[in-house]
């Protein structure tokens, strides 16, 4: 880290000091294994280990000073005892940078589903106003000119420093950001102040983490906490989750709902479809269908064309058009960002070789996002519509039934390995089998290669095949091994195979 002067008495003026008046830092640590000489070593509770249980080890390390959460006896360096460590170690990747965040408008957006979508669409609509953007999200993290693959939705506060820092010394002026809810929980965004922020749903997701669904919303509930004193909250009223959110929420803030729902402050319709279907077949990118919507802002209505279809595109249409308004972009900005996301990889991705059926790449992997994915796919395939998914191993057990209930709006499912990760695929497969309703054809295999090439071998004309839970990810998790795997790589490939088969028979 760079070094910085930074008074902890200045920057947290509620705090006690141990054995000192004030601490000076210059750099700050919260890995006793990598303390070096004359840093103030963080001591956080981990999900796993409390570094306050590693005091020592940072004090043999070199540490110069300790940012705790109660005072540490028997410990002869000088003590900050603050209220939430996690908080403190937050606004001190910052600090000891010169608070880059001050001069980057950043936003955020959470929610069970649609962050990643929301915020390409956002950055889309940034861009088109003219301000240079980067984005930190499930996908990518790009600092306005330069971008590299995530590793985590929402990277740790010292990477979020970093990429702050870095944003500032290239004259990256906003940031859209998509903020998870194990982030909001750990408090890794504690040092930033967004100018709006957005929840897009809550709904079924993550509880190995929070246990169950009230801690779940409360973590998601608690972005409101990182908004500027007069920045609103938009919250998607259509969603039961947000609307019992709404109930935490009314009084605190301003709020701006928005939805189809006629009493929501900012409104969605569809106006029809967009483009014929050679047209969308035409384009490599695009999905099946686009649709034309009308957006109703506080400031006016906007007729707007996009490429994503579905209802629930049409709300993340909404969300960041919302989002926009309140950073004072224009209408005609808005609509020329959201004309111009031809698609989301991973999200909806059609994938195409000349095949006489449809086939999509989608990152659904909760019961409500699949559900979702069906609906619109159902909407745009005159055939059988073939869904093959699996759920992450060590997870969320009771959500495995809830996706094989969901899976059964398909013709037949296909269940397969996710990121089986220390569970046995087959057991997962059989948990997500429970829940299948027994009209629905079903068959198991554990091979997801295998999976997707049984998916396209009993495709038919006009059929449309989903392959689900993954979406843009790369790699695949075992118990023993993580190894190459991408949904749209492995079935691109095998269309292509089939391609060249066929036009070698053609040819005998």
């Amino acid at each position: 880290m760079p070094e910085a002067c930074i008074s902890l008495r200045r920057l947290f003026p509620a705090a006690r000091f141990v054995g000192c008046q004030d601490i000076t830092v210059a750099n700050v640590c919260a890995d006793s294994r990598s303390v070096r000489l004359g840093d103030t070593f963080v001591a956080i509770a981990g999900c796993n280990i409390d570094g306050h249980q590693m005091v020592e080890q940072a004090v043999s390390a070199g540490a110069a000073a300790l940012v705790v959460n109660r005072p540490l006896l028997n410990v002869t360096r000088p003590q900050c005892v603050v209220e939430d460590t996690r908080i403190a170690w937050s606004q001190l990747c910052l600090a000891v940078r010169g608070m880059p965040q001050h001069e980057v408008t950043t936003v955020g957006i959470t929610g069970t589903n649609g962050k990643t979508t929301t915020a390409w669409i956002l950055r889309s609509i940034l861009r088109a106003a003219g301000w240079q953007t980067g984005m930190l999200g499930t996908i990518e993290y790009d600092d306005g000119c330069h971008v590299s693959a995530a590793d985590l939705t929402t990277p740790d506060a010292e990477r979020i420093g970093q990429h702050f820092e870095r944003m500032v010394s290239i004259g990256t002026t906003h940031c859209v950001m998509e903020i998870s809810s194990h982030a909001l929980d750990q408090q890794r965004c504690a040092g930033l102040s967004l100018a709006t922020a957005v929840i897009t749903n809550i709904t079924q997701d993550h509880f190995d983490y929070h246990g169950h669904f009230e801690a779940y919303s409360r973590a998601k509930i608690s972005i409101q906490q990182l908004l500027r004193s007069d920045a609103p909250l938009l919250l998607g009223i259509d969603d039961p989750g947000c609307q019992f959110a709404h109930e935490q929420l009314t009084g605190h803030r301003p709020l701006l709902t928005f939805g189809f729902c006629r009493d929501a402050s900012l409104q969605v319709s569809n106006s029809g479809a967009s483009g014929s279907d050679s047209d969308a077949r035409g384009n490599s990118g695009d999905p099946h269908v686009g649709q034309q919507l009308v957006l109703r802002l506080l400031g006016g209505t906007i007729n707007v064309q996009t490429a994503l279809t579905g209802r629930h595109n049409a709300l993340n249409c909404l969300a960041a058009a919302g989002m926009a308004e309140q950073l004072g972009i224009l209408p005609d900005q808005i609509a020329m960002g959201i004309q111009q996301v031809k698609f989301v990889p991973g999200r909806l991705q059609a994938i195409r070789s000349g095949q006489s059926f449809q086939l999509f790449i989608d990152f659904a992997h909760t019961p409500d996002a699949l559900v979702h994915c069906l609906q619109t796919l159902r909407a745009v395939t005159t055939g059988r519509l073939i869904c093959v998914f699996g759920a992450g191993g060590d997870r969320d057990r009771s959500k495995r039934p809830l996706m094989g209930k969901a899976a059964s709006a398909a013709d037949h499912v296909i269940i397969t390995s996710d990121n089986p990760r220390s569970e046995s695929p087959l057991q997962i497969m059989r948990d997500i089998a429970a829940g299948v309703s027994s009209s629905v054809s079903v068959t198991l295999i554990e091979d997801r290669a295998e999976a997707i090439r049984y998916a396209i071998s009993i495709a038919e004309p006009h059929d449309s095949i989903v392959i689900a839970g993954r979406g843009h990810e790369t790699r695949q998790q075992f118990a023993n091994r993580n190894t190459e795997f991408c949904d749209a790589e492995v079935a691109a490939g095998l269309l292509e195979s089939n391609l060249r088969q066929q036009a070698r028979i053609h040819t005998k």
